[in-house]
């Protein structure tokens, strides 16, 4: 178990930098864009990540893989430092919580990723700017990351639980 034990307290680690990188990107991420009115002249119009539905999804989505991360990744370092799994109990809600945090974080990614592919083909960029969409976009590639390496994590785990106790008995 030793060396997957190093592999999953790597994609675990790998996987909360990632989801704390997106929700920093989407937290402090806004634009200015000046917008021509008839009866006001240009007004200047601020936006943040947060006024788009799709983005608040992947934030909140986000938001919670990190938070689950940062708990996996403490049980990681316990079980690396240990040799051995907590519990069993924690050991059946490690297997099963994974699956279902990752398909989370995923849908996530997958609503930022296509909301910023709909306002890249808006006519002239009507809505936003370039350089909002690209951090956007970066965001997004950061949670699929983090989806990767929850999901790869949740195959290990249950590898490990396998292993441990399903042939124990």
């Amino acid at each position: 178990m030793g060396c997957l034990a190093n592999v999953n307290l790597f994609l675990r680690v790998l996987s909360f930098v990632c989801l704390a990188t997106c929700v920093t990107i989407l937290t402090t991420s806004s634009s200015d864009m000046s917008v021509a009115s008839v009866f006001h002249g240009d007004v200047e119009v601020k936006y943040r990540s947060t006024d788009f539905y799709a983005y608040r999804y992947m934030l909140a989505c986000s938001s919670a893989g990190f938070v689950y991360s940062l708990l996996q990744t403490a049980i990681a370092i316990i079980q690396f430092k240990t040799g051995d799994c907590i519990s069993d109990k924690l050991s059946h809600f490690d297997v099963y919580a994974d699956k279902i945090m990752s398909m989370i974080v995923g849908t996530g990614a997958a609503a930022g990723f296509g909301l910023t592919v709909d306002l890249n083909r808006l006519p002239n960029r009507a809505m936003v700017t370039v350089d909002f969409l690209n951090k956007e976009n970066a965001a997004a590639s950061f949670c699929i990351v983090g989806f990767a390496c929850n999901m790869i994590s949740s195959f290990i785990s249950l590898k490990i639980f396998k292993d441990e106790y399903l042939y124990d008995c």
